[in-house]
Parts: C-alpha cells; structure tokens; sequence
C-alpha cells in the first residue's frame, strides 16, 4: 500500500474512534439513546476493525448492510 494511502486509512480509523468513544460517552446514561446507537455503534465498530484482505463476511455499506462483494462478475462463495 501507498505510505499516503495508509495515512489517510489511519487517519479515518483514528476519526471514527473518537466519534465511537464520544457518541458511547454521550450515551452511557440514557437507556434510550443506548438502545437507538446500538446498531449504528455496532456497523461503525465492524467498519473499523475490517482488514482489506481479511476473510469472511465484511460491511461494505453502512445503509444497505446486505450489500456483497461481486468479484469478476461471478458471485463466489466465501470460504
């Protein structure tokens, strides 16, 4: 990878983090924000920790969580 392609990907991370930290902070009392973040938490959570290369399923999109990859216009089958 590109030494400027990885500090933008590290610069995300890092963003993302923080808004993770901060929303989880903002919320710890209130039962119902915590039950309204859970997912939105738990996608931003997921989008963080994926790998480029990693197997297995990944969170393409964060509206439509059901979107796959399509590779070569075949649909494979994740092993």
């Amino acid at each position: 990878m590109e030494a400027r392609h990885r500090r933008a990907l590290k610069f995300l991370r890092t963003r993302l983090g923080r808004l993770i930290r901060d929303i989880r902070r903002k919320v710890k009392g209130d039962e119902t924000l915590k039950q309204a973040f859970v997912v939105p938490l738990s996608r931003a959570s997921q989008v963080r920790s994926q790998q480029q290369r990693q197997r297995g399923w990944k969170l393409y999109s964060l509206h439509a969580p059901e979107v796959e990859c399509i590779a070569k216009g075949t649909r494979h089958t994740m092993r």
